[in-house]
């Protein structure tokens, strides 16, 4: 199927996706970072060119409670990959959610020039753009965070968020993971279930299956708001 470019999408934020042509042409420019959000294993097989691994999973550092770390511990995570607050940092996956996560969490701690690659490696490597095994070694960097606490749900902010009528949990798991059955990559201890009220749309509903790439805005909000996810809500996910 045609691939609509990112600007045909109609995005409200069209500028935190990147296409995978601008970035091939700017991969090797020195304020360009490019991270590989997958697993350690998955990146040692192949990645990007002079990309660095940060796994969703364990990268992303977080308090003794499972809240957010403090600046200064994700300050050390960014600096050791090299990473300053000038530098465009790209994040991608297979695709998968982990490339949100990472990209969210740049956000977070108050990175201005953070973008998602469309189509992760799938579409780079469908359009036989290089990769690489090779584990570049980039000097230590000074990185400066500063929390944005608007976009992000703590765990007193659920608790008091979920008998609100305004606001809604959204559940991006898996349909066995939402109902119970299975638990987060084969965790054992942790309860399994879900929050509840939440909604359920696993995130791989939001892509085209065929090319990878996230769907228009006409079919994201569609898709939204038949699931009881609206625009005037509050939306926490997790």
């Amino acid at each position: 199927m045609p691939i609509l470019s990112i600007e045909e999408r109609d995005y409200t934020h069209p500028e935190l996706l990147l296409d995978t042509t601008w970035l091939h042409d700017h991969i090797s420019d020195q304020d360009v970072r490019v991270i590989d959000a997958r697993s350690t294993q998955q990146y040692a097989e192949s990645h990007l060119p002079g990309a660095v691994n940060l796994s969703g999973f364990g990268g992303i550092p977080r308090a003794p409670s499972g809240d957010m770390a403090d600046p200064s511990d994700f300050e050390k995570v960014a600096g050791n990959l090299g990473i300053t607050n000038d530098m465009k940092v790209v994040v991608y996956d297979a695709p998968g959610q982990m490339m949100g996560t990472v990209a969210w969490a740049f956000m977070y701690y108050g990175h201005k020039q953070i973008q998602i690659l469309d189509g992760g490696l799938s579409k780079w490597i469908s359009e036989g753009k290089p990769i690489s095994q090779d584990v570049p070694e980039y000097a230590m960097a000074e990185f400066t965070a500063s929390q944005v606490q608007g976009i992000y749900c703590s765990l007193e902010g659920a608790k008091s968020s979920i008998n609100d009528p305004e606001s809604v949990f959204w559940d991006t798991r898996s349909i066995g993971e939402y109902q119970g059955k299975t638990s987060v990559m084969g965790a054992t201890d942790m309860r399994l279930g879900r929050i509840p009220g939440a909604i359920h749309l696993e995130w791989t509903e939001l892509f085209e299956q065929e090319t990878k790439t996230l769907k228009p805005a006409r079919e994201l909000r569609e898709l939204l708001e038949s699931r009881g996810i609206k625009p005037e809500f509050e939306v926490n996910t997790y």
